[in-house]
């Protein structure tokens, strides 16, 4: 981002003072060939890493507010969507929330420059105020959330940050307790701008006496840089007494399976230096096309599941196995439940 930032830079510097093949101001030719004379009144855009020409000032009665909503568009090209531009026609002030201070740096020099470089905006801005703030990092994000849920009540739960997943953790008396607490505890993720962020999942850590440990538990056990073994091992933690449910005989994932895929999901993030298979087996009496196509379609749906909560979606793999792998040949319907299963296995990544 920062390299973006500096070539944008220079290239409304430079915009400004262009004299190549001996004209006054020229500019590349559309098809690369050579140069072309930039007429009078005409203004340009940063845009994919060129200049390019768009209506004469002279035939534009533009308001500052769109002149903002313009210049911002030139940033977000140069690698700053989320620059957010204001300008009174006098004073322009460029906010945001930068993920680091050499970042806000750069940003507002690109911002300024752009500004002071535009033809509409150029004459008249007479300031450029910088009120871009820096993201606070995890751990500030943690206290903050933190100490909001200790006024809140809750100071047995806490919020830990694990890469782009944020676990919540802690002892709950009864059940009731753990779902306010659970609750309470994605709001407050939810509407912290900068947890909203760098959040992609939440997961349930949440202990109640005498229920099976928490979802969330192998996610939390996972150390940095997890091994392959250490992936196997937390996705088999994860699934053992546990099953991914599915509306019946279709591939969309019911809502009760959500917390445990939330926990996969973080697992493969902290694993994505591996390729994980997807594997879904069928238990139904369908015939043998039918199964495959829809376990097929049911560990496409899964892999859709944790690619949309932040897991990568290029390491996962999708694989129908149909009626073909059957744990029990028996044929009743206990042997049927249990060959419908969702099974993880975890490799080290193919070569191109």
């Amino acid at each position: 981002m920062m390299g973006q930032g500096r070539t944008g830079i220079s290239g409304l510097l430079i915009a400004a003072l262009l004299s190549a093949c001996g004209a006054p101001a020229a500019i590349d030719s559309a098809d690369g060939s050579g140069c072309v004379d930039i007429p009078d009144g005409a203004y340009f855009q940063w845009v994919d890493g060129r200049l390019v020409g768009t209506q004469s000032v002279q035939n534009r009665a533009e308001r500052p507010p769109e002149t903002a909503r313009r210049i911002g568009v030139t940033l977000a090209g140069m690698g700053y969507p989320w620059v957010v531009l204001n300008w009174d026609g006098q004073i322009a002030t460029v906010g945001g929330i930068a993920p680091n201070g050499l970042t806000r740096s750069d940003a507002f020099i690109a911002a300024k420059a752009a500004f002071e470089a535009d033809p509409i905006a150029g004459p008249d801005v007479t300031r450029v105020i910088n009120q871009i703030t820096v993201r606070d990092d995890s751990g500030q994000v943690a206290t903050r959330l933190n100490q909001q849920l200790a006024s809140d009540g809750f100071d047995w739960l806490k919020v830990v940050m694990r890469g782009n997943a944020a676990l919540l953790i802690g002892d709950a008396g009864n059940a009731e307790l753990k779902q306010s607490a659970y609750r309470r505890g994605r709001e407050l993720i939810d509407s912290d701008v900068d947890a909203a962020q760098m959040v992609s999942v939440i997961v349930d850590v949440i202990a109640t006496p005498g229920e099976a440990r928490p979802v969330g538990s192998a996610v939390r056990a996972l150390s940095e840089a997890p091994t392959l073994v250490e992936c196997e091992n937390a996705l088999f933690d994860s699934m053992a007494g546990r099953r991914i449910e599915f509306m019946q005989n279709q591939a969309i994932i019911d809502n009760s399976s959500a917390r445990l895929l939330d926990a996969i999901s973080a697992i493969a993030q902290q694993c994505a230096a591996f390729e994980i298979e997807i594997g879904q087996h069928g238990g139904n009496r369908s015939d043998r096309s039918a199964a495959l196509d829809l376990t097929q379609r049911q560990a496409s749906a899964i892999r859709d599941y944790l690619s949309a909560y932040g897991a990568d979606r290029d390491g996962l793999i999708a694989r129908g196995y149909g009626l073909s792998d059957p744990l029990d040949r028996s044929g009743s319907a206990a042997a049927l439940a249990r060959n419908q299963r969702t099974a993880f296995s975890v490799r080290e990544p193919r070569e191109d």
